[in-house]
């Protein structure tokens, strides 16, 4: 439980584009009718977590990786709140998980990888392409699985 690492990584991961996003928008250097496109992932749909983090055995420590999964359903808010608000502009905020990607971050999971689906990183980019030019308004504030192109439940 290293509570600042988490306060860090809800910075980072919430606050962060965020923060882009308003320098950007008060510049005007986001366009009428342009698009937001934030990376986050399906580790903030805390309909997810019960899939991923099944009950433990009673007294079993605390192990959910809290930060990351409490930054990326904090990204999931501000994406969703942000959207509401950008909206009046015409200006779609779409949430994008990029699915499982064979990457560094990734790696403590390679045993997994084939069983799981996970691609290249040149693949999993390409799907993130595709949905980002899919975003319109009718999906604006949703998180979408790049995997599949369907919406992440909260």
């Amino acid at each position: 439980m290293n509570f600042k690492m988490q306060m860090l990584q809800i910075d980072i991961c919430a606050l962060g584009p965020l923060r882009i996003t308003n320098a950007l928008y008060k510049a005007g250097k986001i366009a009428k009718e342009g698009k937001v496109i934030i990376i986050t992932s399906q580790a903030g749909s805390c309909e997810w977590r019960y899939t991923q983090n099944p009950t433990p055995e009673p007294g079993a420590e605390f192990h959910g990786n809290y930060g990351h999964h409490m930054s990326r359903a904090a990204t999931n808010v501000m994406g969703c709140i942000l959207s509401q608000e950008l909206k009046a502009d015409g200006i779609i905020v779409q949430m994008l998980h990029p699915g499982f990607n064979r990457t560094e971050m990734t790696k403590k999971y390679a045993h997994i990888w084939d069983i799981e689906g996970a691609v290249e990183p040149h693949i999993g980019a390409k799907r993130v392409l595709y949905e980002m030019l899919k975003a319109d308004m009718s999906t604006t504030g949703t998180v979408i699985n790049c995997e599949d192109g369907l919406r992440i439940p909260w």
